[in-house]
Formats: structure tokens, sequence, C-alpha cells
């Protein structure tokens, strides 16, 4: 049966589930710990959840998706529409309580063009990057902390597609929802679970006569799966865990295994084009996410290279990889360019002068 989300069901808890500021909350045992967008994570000490009433929570919860909640089976998940529910059994817990975890997974797209600059969220540089990349048909990764808002900028991304360009999307849990925020444009999402596998997913999708493959994050061999994808010609984007951008074609690696072929590295550097890192800073006064870094890879003469363009958000001077600049003018990308074109010389004179001054 379907979970009804409702007053009565989540008693204490109903107010920031209604709150369309709070994201996360997370019981854990003891307390009440609460991620607001205006206020950022904190402790509500005006509520205890009574393991009572985590026990009827839990057992209803268990119910809608037809699994036990027991010592025999101390984990319990399930999912609506927008809201994502993690349960730890107590006979599991150090501290002989429940723990849970809600996420919420709204229909809405969070990050909007013309609030971008103003939220600080990037600069004018990456915000006019950031629609090249996808016009352009680049494949990328984005890595950054959980809770840093990954799947928001792959949602924001996905707008810059056009609408007749076939797209899935792969998850484990529907959290994109890009087929009801884009209704116009053609988006099959596919979930995958303990009987659909990531890899079986993805080339079910490629099947699909699919020109772009999102994932919400790759995690292990599926990844050979997307590479695959986008030396036939679809453009993948997919997140990935990782501290910095120029560490995913290392990690890339390591998810692949010791037995991805020879010259998979190369492969890399070959059929994904960029990385973006996204971070959030918490405060009192709230979430402050931006975009931290964003790198080319780039496979030139035999040798493989990265380009890093932003680095702690604003931009560097670094020469764009040959192919993906071309693909920028053939795309009459112009605006970016002479973006780009003005800050290289911009930088270069301001090095010179200050060469001159110092001697």
């Amino acid at each position: 049966m379907a979970l009804e989300i409702s007053e009565e069901l989540f008693k204490e808890l109903w107010p920031y589930i209604i709150d369309d500021n709070v994201t996360d909350l997370k019981w854990n045992g003891k307390a009440l710990w609460v991620t607001d967008l205006n206020k950022g994570r904190y402790l509500e000490e005006s509520i205890k959840l009574s393991e009572e009433w985590l026990k009827i929570f839990t057992n209803i919860v268990a119910n809608s998706v037809n699994e036990n909640f027991n010592m025999s089976k101390p984990s319990l998940k399930a999912e609506t529409d927008e809201l994502r529910i993690q349960a730890v059994h107590s006979s599991v817990s150090g501290n002989t309580s429940i723990c849970l975890a809600i996420r919420k997974t709204p229909k809405v797209a969070r990050l909007l063009k013309q609030d971008l600059i103003a939220n600080g969220y990037v600069n004018e540089f990456v915000a006019k990057l950031l629609p090249c990349l996808m016009r352009s048909r680049l494949s990328g990764v984005i890595t950054g902390d959980v809770g840093a808002g990954k799947t928001e900028l792959e949602k924001y991304l996905c707008n810059f597609i056009p609408n007749n360009d076939p797209i899935v999307t792969v998850e484990d849990t529907l959290e994109m929802k890009l087929d009801q925020l884009y209704p116009k444009k053609d988006i099959y999402p596919l979930k995958i679970s303990e009987n659909y596998s990531a890899e079986q997913a993805i080339r079910d999708a490629l099947r699909l006569n699919t020109k772009w493959l999102i994932i919400s994050e790759s995690r292990g061999r599926e990844i050979l799966r997307i590479m695959e994808g986008a030396s036939s010609g679809c453009v993948a984007l997919t997140s990935i865990h990782a501290e910095n951008v120029w560490e995913i074609p290392d990690r890339i690696v390591n998810m692949a295994g010791d037995n991805s072929r020879t010259g998979f590295e190369n492969d890399v550097y070959t059929f994904f084009d960029y990385a973006i890192k996204v971070k959030a800073t918490y405060s009192p006064k709230g979430i402050k996410r931006s975009i931290d870094q964003v790198c080319f890879f780039d496979r030139s003469d035999k040798k493989n290279s990265i380009k890093t363009i932003v680095k702690n958000g604003k931009p560097q001077r670094v020469i764009i990889p040959e192919n993906i600049y071309q693909k920028f003018k053939d795309n009459r990308e112009n605006e970016f360019l002479n973006l780009y074109i003005s800050f290289l010389k911009e930088e270069m004179n301001n090095e010179r002068i200050s060469k001159e001054v110092q001697s």
C-alpha cells in the first residue's frame, strides 16, 4: 500500500515535512538534527521523538513497502514522490534506539538561471560556461560532499538539453524527477534495484536510442558501461565522490577495478570532457552552495592532462583544450568565448604590469 503523507503520520515532524526550506531530518537516537536552507544544520532541542512513536512510524513505513523491520532485518528504506526514508533498528544501535533519516526530494529545480549569480552560486564566467557544456554535447562528472547539491546541478544542466533529444535517467531512488520538471522533453527514468542493476539499466538505456545518459551517482563497475556509451556518441553526465576534480580520473580507474582493460585511463581523458565540484558551506545564516572547481580533461599527442579553469570559484588563466574550444566555436558559443578571451587578455596584462612594477 502507498504511504500516506499526513500530519497524523508524522506528528511532531509535520511542520518540517511541509517546510520547503527543510531538506533533511535526522533522529540519531537521542536528538533531532534539521538541515534548513535558511538556517543551516541545527539541533532542534524542543523535539524528543519517543521510541513508541518511532516503532509505530517505522512499522507503517515497513508495511507500505511490504518489508519487515526487526532484528532479522534491521535496515529499512522507503520512498514516496517527495520523501526518501531510511531507518536502522534499535537492535543494532549503540544507544538502543531507532535511527531515522528523512530526505526530501521535491519536484522542483532549486537552481534558477536568474538567481545563480545573485545567490553567489556562480560568477558571470561560470554562469555563461555551464550552458555551453550541455549545448556543445560534452560528457561530464559532478563531484562534491553529501548534501552539496550534485543532483540539483544535474537537474539545472538538463534544462539546456534540446527537447527532441532522447534522455534516459538511471537512479536508485527517483530523486531527479526530470520527466516531471521538463514535461516537454523526451525523458525516460530507470530505477535500479536488487533485481535490476545499474549496469543492466545502462545497457538498456543505450538500446533505447538514447542521446543523453544521466546517472544520479556512479559507485562501481557500472562506470565501464557509461564509458561504453560515451565512446559510442551518447553524452554522459554522472556524479562521483572525489575530493577534487583533478582526482576524478584516478577515482574512475579504481571504480572500474583491476580487470579494466589496458588503456582505460586514456579513455577517461578521451570520452569525459569536464568535471565540476560543488560545495556547501553551513552557517547560522543558512546553507550556501556554490561551484568550487571546474576542469577539462584532455588527451592530445598521446598525453593526458587536466586543465582546471575554475578554482575556489574563480576563473583561472588556463587554455581550454583545442577540441573543446572548437566545439564551443562550432556551436557559436560566442558570449562565453568573448568573455573567456577578454579574461585571458586582462590576466596577461595584469601579469605584465605587475612584473614591470616589480622591476
